[in-house]
């Protein structure tokens, strides 16, 4: 549940919705096993727009939902949410840089799986299944890291209609300032730098939690700003998921493509100009 000490500024959010929201998946110790919400507050939280119904997609109702949620929305409002959640702390806001970089070139596509794909999509990594798509927690992840799910097409789709119906304040110059601060961290990491070494060096310009820091450095990635040239990316295309080659080592928790960065990749001036041409 939201206490003083967290991320995002609550300004213009209904208070009690997120609390309630909260409170849903997330205690003292972490994750709840038990995610029942009374009905009482499920109503109020879903009449607030911050909790919804279950929402069962096929494979094909999700590609459809993300391709119509990117038409909604634009690469500069995009942008503006990302600078404008720097200083303001709402995450939420933050998130949709990721997903709308994913489908810049994400395809139409209907389900198909050959015999070497197993049970997945091979363009996207779907599963073809009438699955129940828990909106809500999709949410909280919004409003607690920026999300998580940037590469999945329902995630997609969520967090892009979600940005297309909210009003969203203008960056300001402070936030400018902020970014302009967190490329040039990343661009001084020394040539071995990993990424551990950038969400350290993030902690002294972004007042943030270590797995917010993560994931706005797992959105940089899928943006193309931190990437590894070597490796196919979203900006220029869309690699399919068994294009997207994982690395070697043990234990990696970073998402594809920024888990092949290190300090030698430096910041991809050309994504940096994409997005923010004005910085």
């Amino acid at each position: 549940m939201p206490d003083e000490n967290h991320e995002m500024s609550l300004h213009a959010v209904n208070k009690r919705a997120l609390r309630i929201l909260y409170s849903t998946y997330w205690s003292a110790s972490g994750w709840k096993k038990d995610r029942t919400t009374p009905p009482a507050d499920f109503a109020y939280a879903k009449n607030a727009g911050i909790m919804f119904d279950t929402r069962f997609l096929t494979h094909d109702e999700g590609v459809r939902w993300a391709l119509n949620s990117r038409a909604r929305v634009s690469k500069t409002q995009v942008a503006e949410a990302f600078l404008a959640s720097l200083t303001s702390r709402r995450l939420d806001w933050r998130s949709a840089l990721g997903t709308y970089a994913v489908s810049l070139h994400f395809p139409d596509h209907r389900w198909t799986c050959g015999i070497d794909a197993g049970l997945v999509c091979p363009v996207c990594g779907g599963l073809d299944s009438n699955k129940p798509q828990d909106l809500s927690i999709m949410n909280f992840e919004r409003f607690k890291w920026s999300g998580v799910r940037h590469i999945d097409p329902a995630y997609i789709g969520f967090d892009l209609e979600q940005l297309s119906i909210t009003e969203t304040s203008p960056p300001t110059e402070a936030d400018r300032a902020m970014m302009r601060s967190i490329l040039s961290a990343a661009r001084s990491q020394r040539e071995g730098a990993k990424l551990a070494d950038l969400t350290k060096a993030l902690a002294k310009i972004l007042p943030s939690s270590i797995p917010a820091r993560r994931v706005l450095i797992g959105i940089l990635g899928f943006s193309g700003i931190l990437c590894d040239p070597s490796k196919p990316g979203f900006i220029d295309g869309f690699p399919g998921f068994f294009q997207r080659p994982e690395v070697p080592w043990y234990e990696n928790q970073w998402p594809y493509p920024v888990e092949w960065w290190n300090g030698s990749h430096g910041v991809s001036e050309k994504a940096v100009a994409f997005w923010f041409p004005d910085l």
